[in-house]
């Protein structure tokens, strides 16, 4: 039991509106849809290859550089565009959005 604990992917946190408005500035007109839409892409998409990561285990500049990375690898994988410039840019903003939410009691 210790060991599946251990080797278990983050607990993501549910997005909220307060998440959409904290990034309004950034991204003009996104909306709780699209940044849930990101976090079912998220998870499908990179869990496919590894446990998920925190949002917060990394800043927007350090998700910039590692997601075009990871999907270009499942791309080349999978000998097919399995996603595409627009799904990895919803992956994006969802990473890069909850990177900065508040943590749970603070």
């Amino acid at each position: 039991m210790v060991v599946l604990a251990a080797c278990s992917s983050a607990k993501l946190l549910t997005p909220g509106q307060s998440d959409v408005d904290r990034v309004t500035g950034k991204y003009p007109g996104y909306n709780l849809a699209e940044l849930n839409q990101g976090k079912v892409l998220f998870e499908q998409t990179c869990s496919r290859c590894h446990h998920l990561k925190d949002p917060a285990s990394r800043d927007e500049e350090k998700w910039k550089e590692i997601v075009p990375v990871m999907i270009g690898k499942l791309n080349k994988k999978e000998g097919k565009e399995v996603i595409d410039g627009k799904q990895q840019e919803s992956i994006l903003r969802y990473l890069v959005t909850m990177s900065s939410a508040p943590k749970p009691g603070k």
